[in-house]
């Protein structure tokens, strides 16, 4: 069902993780724009800490695009070709993106049309065409997100992305400054280089939160949702890479110590004792979250997300892979991880479509329940059409960025399938 990476070899579960944080997302969206009223009654606790699809994303992007860079720093062979690596992230990212803003902003009219204002709600009056030039060239380029007259219109989820693009910049160049260090050093202190790009969008992130954290400190609190969200600075600042860059931390702390597993670093007969420390980590994270600063309860769970990642990658003493890896591999959730990309720049206008059409169910719990199931059927099938339309025509165009591969077959795409056993994207 899905493409090989462009890097190394495919690992279970991945593409379901995708899976459970694309639901998450839209699950979180229907709460707070179909059924604001409904409570989740016992159900409370759990889904706080179920919602934290984007945190669980993030991390996901930091492992999977992380992983050939830690391999490489820690052994100083096959550095992937930045090159390719560009060419496959916009194939990743930009075709369907395009199409689907498009669709959305003149065809169907469920785009955000304007930013939020200064104490303005959210509702369906910001929700239409938008064919403004300037806002739909910000959109397709995906840099709405760094100005105050262009936040959130659009697909209004697609600010993550602006923060990811960001992302996909930085790491790279944080590792070849790691790998030029390393090589000045004769490969000393690999272990600690592999992790020095982690350690440094950390750093980032962190001192973004903090001072996101001071700023927020002289907003009265009826302000902080248009600070977050409207029109303005302060929200840009919000919403930027600098104020979420330590989300893709922990997923890239997961990739070095796959990374160091997979070329030997640590010996395979560890993995039992790792992935217990990984359970106990994940879950202090999460259950931590509840008592820790609000401007670092994202960072908890990003935590949390990380340690669930790498649980997930490493195989059991036996070297088959885990329950919950094997539960991850089911084909309904495979597909749904597949098709996660085109599910996610969807949903939010489904949600508007839904409203639109009044297909909205009572604001009871059965009616909650009624509206995550129509707009997940209707999400599903948008988003299956848009991915074997252009996502997946686009992703078979990608090459393989590994030296070793790349050399002996230089055009060689891997957009191949596998059948099905299939193989995770990177990123």
């Amino acid at each position: 069902m899905a493409f090989t990476p462009s890097w190394g070899r495919r690992i279970n579960g991945m593409e379901g993780l995708r899976a459970v944080a694309a639901v998450s997302v839209v699950v979180g969206h229907v709460k707070a724009h179909l059924s604001l009223g409904v409570e989740w009654g016992p159900l409370t606790w759990p889904m706080y800490f179920a919602l934290n699809g984007l945190t669980l994303f993030f991390a996901l992007s930091g492992f999977l695009l992380f992983r050939p860079f830690a391999s490489a720093l820690l052994t100083g062979e096959r550095f992937p070709i930045l090159g390719r690596y560009a060419v496959n992230r916009v194939l990743r990212i930009f075709p369907v993106y395009i199409v689907i803003v498009l669709l959305v902003s003149l065809v169907l009219g469920l785009a955000y049309t304007a930013p939020q204002g200064a104490g303005q709600a959210e509702s369906g009056d910001m929700v239409g065409y938008m064919t403004d030039p300037l806002l739909l060239l910000t959109n397709v380029t995906m840099l709405q997100t760094l100005f105050p007259f262009s936040i959130k219109t659009g697909l209004g989820v697609a600010w993550s992305l602006t923060v990811e693009l960001i992302f996909y910049i930085v790491m790279p160049l944080l590792a070849l400054l790691a790998m030029s260090i390393r090589r000045r050093v004769q490969g000393r202190h690999s272990p600690i280089l592999a992790l020095s790009p982690a350690i440094g969008i950390f750093l980032i992130g962190m001192v973004g939160k903090v001072v996101k954290w001071r700023i927020f400190e002289d907003i009265a609190p009826e302000d902080w949702f248009n600070s977050n969200w409207g029109g303005n600075w302060i929200a840009v600042f919000a919403r930027s890479f600098f104020a979420h860059a330590d989300l893709f931390a922990f997923g890239m702390v997961a990739a070095v110590l796959v990374a160091a597993f997979e070329t030997g670093r640590i010996r395979h007969e560890l993995a039992y004792r790792f992935r217990v420390i990984a359970a106990v980590v994940g879950i202090g994270a999460a259950v931590g979250s509840i008592v820790v600063p609000n401007f670092v309860v994202a960072s908890a769970f990003a935590v949390a997300c990380g340690a669930l990642i790498f649980f997930v990658a490493i195989p059991t003493r036996s070297a088959r892979p885990g329950i919950l890896a094997r539960g991850l591999e089911l084909r309904p959730v495979v597909y749904i991880g597949v098709i996660s990309y085109s599910l996610y720049l969807w949903h939010v206008p489904v949600i508007w479509l839904v409203e639109r059409v009044g297909w909205v169910g009572p604001q009871t719990p059965l009616g909650l329940v009624i509206n995550i199931v129509v707009v997940l059927a209707i999400t599903i099938a948008f988003a299956s059409v848009t991915y074997y339309a252009v996502e997946k025509p686009a992703l078979s165009l990608k090459k393989r960025t590994d030296r070793r591969n790349a050399d002996s077959a230089p055009s060689r795409p891997v957009g191949a399938e596998e059948g099905a056993e299939g193989a995770n994207r990177v990123g």
